[in-house]
């Protein structure tokens, strides 16, 4: 089926400029970024506080395995090993704010359209299913993922102004690029579809939200596993699983257009 990119940027152009005009799609992303903060507590303040150095910490107990796989650590002092196993560890919470922001706006893009009385003019121009269910899913992705790297940005940059020597050095890997250019983007890229899946069948923004559970329940996991040091995810580890999110994303992407009923949305 062709897709027209006049049709697809023009409604892309009409929901950021629905977006503008309203805070609450922005609220999840926005109310996850004050999260970044916890590994500076953990990895400076309560050292400094307690007294207890980090390198003596609990975090220290998986320096050893980590080394294995991340031999750049071996040139640090203990302690910046330590930080840079904190704040790479904690690297992985930047990718709930794209996931969070992409879910919300996602679901108010689709429903809003329904709750605002816009969405039978828009079915009634030459748009198809595809074209409509695509400029949803960028115009959600874009943003999001806006938000995203200006708070990886921040976080990256704190980094560089309190840690130890070496610590940002080792952070700027390609590990690092891999979980911010690509398996964070992918990840947000599932968490809306699923979202634009559900709001086809949802009545309210909320009750299409909580479809996302199954993206961040999966990245909270990895992130417990790693603090556990059970598991770590290595270059390869990143890219086999950002291979199989562009695989979900455009399974869900075919589902998404295959379910899609604007009749039975415009009944409600």
């Amino acid at each position: 089926m062709t897709v027209s990119p006049a049709r697809v940027l023009a409604l892309l152009r009409k929901e950021w400029l629905d977006m503008r005009g309203t805070l609450a799609p922005w609220l999840p992303g926005l109310l996850m970024i004050p999260v970044i903060a916890l590994p500076f507590v953990f990895a400076v303040v309560v050292p400094r506080l307690a007294g207890e150095p980090l390198e003596q910490s609990d975090f220290a107990e998986h320096i050893d395995a980590v080394r294995r796989a991340w031999p750049a650590l071996s040139a640090l002092s203990p302690r910046a090993a330590v930080q840079v196993f904190v704040f790479q560890q904690f690297l992985t919470l930047v990718l709930l704010v794209p996931v969070s922001g992409a879910m919300s706006l996602a679901a108010y893009g689709v429903i809003g359209e329904r709750q605002g009385r816009t969405l039978e003019p828009l079915l009634a121009t030459p748009m198809t299913s595809v074209e409509f269910l695509l400029a949803k899913v960028v115009a959600a992705w874009l943003p999001a993922m806006a938000l995203g790297w200006l708070t990886a940005a921040l976080y990256l940059g704190v980094v560089a102004v309190v840690a130890e020597p070496g610590v940002i050095r080792v952070l700027l890997s390609l590990r690092t690029a891999l979980l911010l250019l690509l398996g964070g983007p992918l990840l947000a890229a599932v968490a809306l579809q699923m979202v634009v899946l559900a709001s086809t069948r949802a009545k309210d923004p909320r009750s299409a939200q909580q479809v996302g559970v199954f993206v961040v329940l999966p990245l909270v996991g990895v992130l417990i596993a790693q603090g556990t040091g059970a598991f770590w995810l290595t270059v390869p580890a990143i890219l086999g699983v950002s291979a199989v999110l562009a695989l979900l994303w455009l399974a869900l992407l075919g589902l998404s257009v295959a379910v899609f009923e604007p009749e039975r949305m415009l009944s409600w």
